[in-house]
């Protein structure tokens, strides 16, 4: 057999740029619903993915970073959550907030609401990565949902003092606390029950 017998194997390319970006970031959201944030590893990102730990790090320089930004690949914009301040006059605050409650239930039972309270878990003793969670994933969702409940204050909908920080974090704190704390399911009926019973009489104007 001479050499121009042999039929060589084709040699899988290595993936570069925004490919290689983008292999890593799914490795790494893999390596973390699978171990956890506390167990997560660079180098088992970078088996995953089939590269370096030196190709990693030159784009993430720490491993909160890289696990934020792998998160967000799959965690659905403030806009895809319905949180939105410019919407159809038909729609009423109670009707947004029950499609955002809709919304919320399902990311917090979904494999990226998974890793996203483990990881805030580890934010309870990590303030810098507490600082990045809120920055990167609660502000937005925030400031979204001061937005809405300021549209409602402009349809009569929502008394002016209601469009706060405070009030934006109560929606996702109820789901938060019947999902990961009772550990009950959120049905249409549990949500009916939380607009009209929680938010609905915590944002709706006051008779005077």
């Amino acid at each position: 057999m001479t050499v121009t017998d042999v039929v060589e194997r084709p040699v899988a390319q290595r993936k570069r740029g925004a490919a290689l970006e983008d292999a890593i970031l799914e490795a790494a959201f893999d390596e973390l619903t699978e171990v956890g944030y506390a167990t997560f590893t660079v180098e088992g990102v970078a088996a995953r993915a089939r590269t370096g730990k030196a190709s990693i790090y030159r784009r993430w320089p720490t491993k909160q970073e890289l696990v934020l930004d792998a998160l967000q690949e799959h965690l659905p914009t403030p806009e895809a959550c319905g949180i939105q301040s410019v919407m159809p006059d038909d729609v009423t605050t109670a009707d947004a907030l029950r499609q955002i409650a809709q919304v919320i239930s399902g990311i917090l039972e979904s494999p990226a609401g998974q890793a996203m309270r483990a990881i805030k878990c580890e934010a309870y003793s990590d303030p810098e990565l507490a600082r990045l969670v809120d920055d990167r994933f609660q502000a937005p969702r925030r400031a979204a949902m001061i937005g809405l409940l300021q549209r409602g204050i402009d349809r009569g909908e929502v008394r002016p003092d209601a469009a706060t920080a405070m009030i934006a974090d109560v929606l996702p704190a109820v789901l938060a606390h019947r999902i990961v704390l009772q550990r009950e399911p959120v049905t249409k009926k549990t949500i009916t029950e939380i607009i009209e019973q929680v938010m609905i009489p915590l944002v709706s104007v006051r008779e005077v």
